[in-house]
């Protein structure tokens, strides 16, 4: 028996490669739904990870973004709070196009969008986590979607 028989033959529902899933209906496949504020300890620390979209060109994003920054730093230190660390990387995510091919014609539609998406973490200490999560939501409300 050559290994490729040998191959195909360990082929089955059995096998763990993933393609027989459908065939375990009893197993449910685990979807985890990412919130777009999670807050965490880590030793000491408290850490508040978030993810948001503002609908705004890069510049006006940048500047939003670096006043939300200063507000979240300014809330927790105002409750006695010590900042480790507060960062967020922006991304902008504008042009798009979508061709279209019908026999040999190229039709072609362009998409001006303005939204940037950000990501970012507060580390911080001397506060505890349900006053770190009320000050990123407070001050994100604006741009996040429940």
């Amino acid at each position: 028996m050559s290994n490729e028989s040998i191959t195909l033959s360990e082929h089955d529902e059995n096998c763990g490669c993933g393609c027989h899933d459908e065939q375990h209906p009893s197993e449910a496949h685990h979807h985890h739904e990412h919130k777009p504020i999670t807050v965490t300890t880590h030793d000491t620390s408290i850490v508040g990870s978030y993810k948001f979209t503002i609908e705004k060109p890069y510049e006006e994003a940048e500047i939003v973004l670096d006043e939300l920054l200063r507000h979240v730093a300014k809330d927790v230190t105002a409750l006695g709070g010590i900042i480790g660390h507060i960062k967020a990387f922006l991304t902008s995510k504008g042009k798009s196009c979508m061709i279209s091919i019908t026999e040999d014609d190229s039709d072609k539609h362009h998409i001006e969008s303005s939204h940037c998406v950000i990501e970012g973490v507060a580390i911080v200490f001397c506060i505890v986590p349900e006053q770190l999560e009320s000050i990123l939501k407070e001050t994100f409300s604006a741009y996040i979607i429940d």
